[in-house]
């Protein structure tokens, strides 16, 4: 990172934004020291809850936001009365981290980028509903008969907002959401970390609270390997644990096998774990034998499905490597003229990297 002020640019989607807390818990655990904080639509909650300091106060907001929906948080009022609840204005204001964010306004789609200052007294949490109001979902949010949308349309991680402000190292996090994202900004920092997921964060209209535990989860581990504390993609590993090519086969194994991506894994737990999955796989598929009767399509596609699953690939590639005299560092000795052509090694390369674990590590 580079020397100056560092800023948390926080993008919009919903339910989403609970990996946002995720993120700002990893960061207080690294001991990154936040300067300012901007925030568009849900990113423009969580914002003003980072700049207020409490970790604990944010958790609880979202704790409270469980089982609604977007348009449950605008019909009832709940979202107004969390901020009323759970924010307090003047801490925001006396906070040495500065706060913004954006809200687009009516009818001639104006964007309004402002930071605490900007923003009259009294009307922050006014400012804050604006930019969450995702129209045509919820309805525009009137400020001074001013009508207010989404500040996502027009700039959904508003980093202009930060290095007009004099930030040199911008930390963004893209929840993938819908709305415009400024490249050109983007490109202007000097330093620029973009924290996203590799998974699917869920629908962003609805605030399940296992899903909202399970993003704010993934948001901790994806900012621990954006800073090299830990490896891996959609999976985490303890560093040094896996060479190279042994990371990859790892996070292939991981994903065919359905592990839990909410764990942080060393080798040996790895392989605890895929052992148990491995089982339960092979005594499920011992169940599921094909109905051989005279409805000859039925059958064809329940053998189908068998073949064709992932799972069995993988073991029947691990069956075949054992079989042969294949290298530790790689199964090449498979490939053209010995069990898969290149062109289907290409196409199961993901089976391949996880037989290739499983080979070494647990048969």
């Amino acid at each position: 990172m580079e020397e100056g002020k560092t800023a948390l640019v926080l993008g919009g989607g919903g339910s989403r934004g609970a990996y946002e807390i995720g993120v700002w818990q990893a960061l207080n655990e690294l001991g990154i020291e936040i300067d300012m904080v901007t925030g568009a639509s849900i990113g423009a909650v969580n914002g003003a809850m980072i700049a207020q300091g409490s970790f604990e106060e944010a958790l609880a907001l979202w704790h409270d936001m469980r089982e609604s929906t977007i348009t449950k948080l605008e019909e009832e009022g709940v979202l107004k009365q969390l901020l009323e609840e759970k924010l307090r204005e003047q801490d925001v204001r006396n906070s040495p981290i500065e706060y913004g964010t954006v809200a687009v306004e009516l009818p001639n789609l104006t964007p309004h980028r402002v930071f605490i200052e900007d923003i009259p007294i009294g009307k922050l949490n006014d400012y804050i509903l604006a930019s969450a109001a995702c129209f045509p979902i919820i309805n525009p949010h009137e400020i001074d008969d001013k009508k207010f949308i989404d500040g996502g349309y027009l700039d959904i991680m508003p980093v202009k907002m930060v290095l007009e402000k004099g930030a040199k190292n911008v930390i963004a996090v893209n929840l993938d959401a819908f709305g415009y994202i400024d490249q050109e900004a983007f490109n202007a920092a000097p330093f620029l970390k973009v924290i996203s997921s590799a998974w699917d964060l869920g629908a962003f209209t609805v605030f399940h609270p296992k899903n909202i535990r399970r993003i704010i989860r993934l948001g901790y581990l994806d900012t621990m390997k954006a800073f090299d504390v830990f490896a891996g993609i959609k999976y985490t590993f303890i560093k040094g644990e896996f060479a190279k090519r042994g990371l990859k086969e790892a996070e292939a194994v991981a994903e065919i096998f359905e592990l839990d991506p909410s764990l942080i894994y060393s080798q040996k737990m790895l392989n605890k774990r895929l052992k148990k999955a491995l089982t339960l796989y092979e005594e499920s598929s011992a169940k599921r034998k094909p109905t051989f009767d005279k409805e000859l399509f039925k059958a064809t596609l329940n053998a189908l499905d068998t073949i064709l699953s992932k799972k069995t690939i993988s073991l029947f590639i691990a069956q075949k490597l054992n079989e042969s005299d294949f290298s530790q560092e790689s199964p090449s000795s498979l490939i053209d003229g010995h069990f898969l052509s290149k062109k289907a090694a290409k196409l199961f390369s993901k089976e391949l990297l996880a037989a290739s674990y499983i080979a070494k590590y647990l048969q």
